[in-house]
Order: C-alpha cells, then sequence, then structure tokens
C-alpha cells in the first residue's frame, strides 16, 4: 500500500488536517478494514508533525470509531469505517462510537458480571432497584503501561439478549455501541452527557492506582435510540493530566 501525504494549511490545527486526509482514504477504499494506519513515527515523517499531534490523530480516529488497536502496538482501520464515514456525509445522526480512551490510550482490562443495580442505575436502565444488569467495566492505559482512565457501562436486559458479546470479558473492537448497532440493527441517535471534576473517592481511587482525593473527571453519558429506549449508560472516570476527546456530527437545518 502507498502511502501518500498532502501539504498541511498551517491556520487549521493540524492534527484536525491529518484525520481528514487519513479519513478520506478510508472512504476511498485505499485504507480498508483490518488495514494499518500509519503510526506516529510514520505520520511525523510524512506530515512532519510533532509525536503530539500524531498522537492526537491516533485519539481522534479511534473516537470517531474508525480506528482500533491490533496486536501489538498497531493501529487498523476499524471494521465498518467506511460506512461510519458515509453516513456522516449524508447528514445520518449518530452519537459517538462508545466512551473512548484518551489519544494515545488502550482498552486493557476487561470485567463483565450481572449485578444487582443500585437504585439511581436501575432508574435510568428502568428496571426495579436491585434487579440484576449487565455490568461491564474497562480500564484504559497509555503506551506506557499507566492506567489513564476506567469506565463502567450498563445495558437494559432487552440489549444484552441481543448483542450477547457485551457480557465478554474481552475488548470490542469498536467498541460496546458499534457492536450493539450491528447486533440488533438498532443506532444511538441521541446522546446526554453529564461531566464534573471531583475528588476520587476511595473505590475510584483504588481502581486506577491513585491517592484518594485525588483530581479526576467524571462522564456519565445516556445513549438512546431514535424511538427513545435506552441503548448503554456509561461512567467514564479520567485521571488529571489526561485529555479526554469527544468528536459528534451535528445535523439539523
Amino acid at each position: 500500500m502507498t502511502r501518500t501525504a498532502t501539504e498541511l494549511d498551517r491556520p487549521v490545527p493540524l492534527y484536525m488536517q491529518v484525520v481528514r486526509q487519513l479519513r478520506a482514504q478510508i472512504a476511498a477504499g485505499d485504507l480498508a478494514d483490518g488495514d494499518r494506519i500509519p503510526s506516529q513515527r510514520e505520520m511525523m515523517q510524512l506530515w512532519h508533525i510533532s509525536m503530539q499531534t500524531a498522537s492526537k490523530v491516533i485519539g481522534a480516529l479511534k473516537t470517531e470509531g474508525l480506528a482500533i488497536p491490533s496486536v501489538g502496538r498497531d493501529t487498523i482501520v476499524a471494521p465498518g469505517a467506511a460506512a461510519r464515514i458515509a453516513a456522516a456525509a449524508q447528514g445520518t445522526p449518530h452519537a459517538p462510537a462508545s466512551p473512548p480512551p484518551a489519544p494515545g490510550a488502550s482498552v486493557t482490562t476487561v470485567t463483565a458480571s450481572r449485578v444487582a443495580a443500585p437504585a439511581r442505575i436501575a432508574d435510568i436502565l428502568g428496571i426495579p432497584a436491585g434487579r440484576r444488569a449487565l455490568r461491564r467495566q474497562e480500564t484504559h492505559s497509555a503506551d506506557t503501561g499507566q492506567i489513564t482512565g476506567h469506565t463502567t457501562a450498563w445495558y437494559p436486559p432487552g440489549i444484552v439478549d441481543q448483542a450477547p458479546k457485551l457480557a465478554d470479558r474481552q475488548p470490542l473492537p469498536a467498541g460496546g455501541l458499534a457492536y450493539i448497532t450491528e447486533a440488533t440493527a438498532t443506532r444511538a441517535t441521541r446522546a446526554t452527557e453529564d461531566t464534573a471534576a471531583l475528588p476520587a473517592d476511595d473505590a475510584t481511587a483504588g481502581a486506577l492506582g491513585i491517592p484518594p482525593g485525588s483530581p479526576v473527571l467524571i462522564t456519565r453519558t445516556q445513549h438512546h435510540a431514535s424511538d427513545g429506549s435506552l441503548l448503554q449508560y456509561a461512567e467514564t472516570t479520567t485521571q488529571a493530566g489526561h485529555w479526554r476527546t469527544r468528536s459528534y456530527t451535528l445535523t439539523g437545518a
């Protein structure tokens, strides 16, 4: 596969220009599902950008659901990436693929089990308090091995019945929401997100390996289908000093 790079326009953020070029290559089929995306060092040589900028490119592609980690330290084109680009170009409403790891991070551990839902979670899921529901937890780590964040996602029983891999204790290549779309033919069209900077409680500190009381960013996101039904509720906690990127497609008049 031939690597091509177009000269960058400096007034536009450099990382976004590279993202646009790679997105165009994916849309055109020059980069197909499973193809390796240029490494950070290759991007530095192709576009004459810094390592930090190259890291933001990888992070943005993962956030858009266009790239996923592969064996070793490679990043590859995510399954269905070209279709997601086409849907966005046509103005099809969609929410971000899933709460993503920070740029340069990947999912390193996954646990999934059915547990009694606390009252607050049960109310969100629309089930009686104490009823068992699937809780999926993922730990995000940087290339250095440092834990950067932790996500706990909850799923309504009806979704789990149709998307059983949510209960698997391994990373889902394109994220939970992309898998739900594939398994149920239902796409998230609306997301509600609440964010707060708070001191880490004992449980959060233990999960992230930081002292209790350390500052963390907590993001709570509900993803809904077009009929208003809940597809996923997720809480992501990010350590201080690590960027958290969200990418949205805006539609309408």
